[in-house]
């Protein structure tokens, strides 16, 4: 990948990692109700699921959707069911001194698998992997350069998320406040099923 092909992909990359989509609004409202550090293994887990499917899309995967469109249809239906649990989720999370102990950040676990349903990150790595990755001279380079740099804006874009969900949260100190932010929330994670919902 020369410079230029570099720079315009970087481009790409950044704004679709810092844009609003499922994984930013479930980390601003983590980040809200739980704070920083305890939605570090969400974090972590948005961050090696979407590079492991980066990785997984440039050798191959993109191409198995291609062929077997009715993988990604199922893998769009699945990410609608669970964007709306997720939703629901965060609609019904306790702020951070409330009695709820059942509620918890998203896991690690979760947060990962989550990333091969998501609309969202499915539609940025396969146009990564068609536009920047289907035409190159040496396969292996050009896949660590495109996971490099979607690391950079991964990591980026999720703390920002977080930590801007936790300002909030110090800001919103009554349970009212913080209850209305978060069915918010989970309305503008509802919103972004809008282009599953109609391809479904």
């Amino acid at each position: 990948m020369d410079s230029v092909n570099l720079l315009a992909f970087s481009t790409f990359a950044g704004i679709a990692a810092f844009t609003p989509g499922p994984n930013n609004l479930m980390l601003a409202a983590s980040g809200a109700n739980f704070g920083v550090r305890r939605t570090i293994p969400h974090i972590c887990g948005v961050t090696i699921g979407f590079l492991s499917l980066v990785v997984m899309a440039s050798f191959g995967l993109s191409s198995l959707f291609a062929v077997f469109p009715q993988v990604l249809d199922i893998a769009r239906f699945v990410g609608f069911i669970f964007l709306v649990y997720l939703s629901w989720k965060i609609a019904t999370s306790a702020p951070p001194d409330g009695v709820d102990s059942s509620t918890t950040p998203i896991s690690f676990g979760t947060a990962l698998l989550f990333q091969f349903i998501n609309p969202k990150a499915v539609v940025v790595i396969t146009s990564s992997v068609t536009v920047y990755i289907g035409k190159a001279d040496n396969l292996v380079l050009s896949v660590a350069m495109v996971t490099l740099v979607f690391a950079v804006v991964t990591i980026m874009a999720t703390f920002l998320w977080t930590y801007g969900g936790s300002l909030i949260g110090r800001i919103l100190q009554n349970r009212r406040a913080l209850r209305l932010f978060n069915f918010t929330m989970a309305g503008l994670l509802l919103v972004t099923l809008m282009p599953a919902l109609l391809d479904i």
